[in-house]
C-alpha cells in the first residue's frame, strides 16, 4: 500500500529530475542545551545538529504578504520528512541562508508527517 509519505517522496524525485534547481538539500538545524538548570539556566553544553534534508524554496507573491503573518522578503519552504519532527525553534538551512521559521505547517495523514510547509525569515 502506498503512503501519502511515499507520495511525496516520490513526487520530489520527479521534480528534481525535471527541473534540478527547484529542488535542493538543505538541512533542518536544531540546537539544544543540556545541563544547567533553574539555578543555573546558562550552563550546560550547547549542541547543534544539522538534519539534511530536501527542500524546494519559494518567493512569497506580493498579494500573500500582509504586513504581520507574512512579511515582504519572507520564503515558502516545502520540506520532505526527516528523521525528526521540526519545531518552530528549528532552523531551515539553504541556499538563502539560515532562515527561522515563522510558521510551521505539517500536513499529516494519520499522524505520520507527509510534509512541512512552512513560512520562513531570513536575517532582517
Amino acid at each position: 500500500m502506498t503512503t501519502i509519505r511515499s507520495k511525496v517522496t516520490a513526487a520530489f524525485d520527479k521534480l528534481a529530475a525535471k527541473q534540478p534547481d527547484a529542488i535542493q538539500t538543505g538541512a533542518i538545524r536544531r540546537t539544544e542545551r543540556t545541563g544547567g538548570g533553574p539555578s543555573d539556566p546558562d550552563g550546560g553544553a550547547v549542541t547543534t545538529t544539522d538534519y539534511p534534508a530536501r527542500m524546494a524554496v519559494f518567493e512569497i507573491g506580493a498579494d500573500r504578504i500582509d504586513g504581520s503573518n507574512i512579511l515582504a522578503g519572507d520564503l515558502q519552504v516545502i520540506v520532505e520528512p526527516i528523521s525528526i519532527e521540526a519545531t518552530a525553534e528549528d532552523r531551515v538551512i539553504c541556499d538563502r541562508g539560515e532562515l527561522t521559521i515563522a510558521k510551521l505547517g505539517r500536513v499529516a495523514s494519520g499522524g505520520e508527517t507527509a510534509l512541512y510547509d512552512m513560512i520562513c525569515r531570513g536575517a532582517r
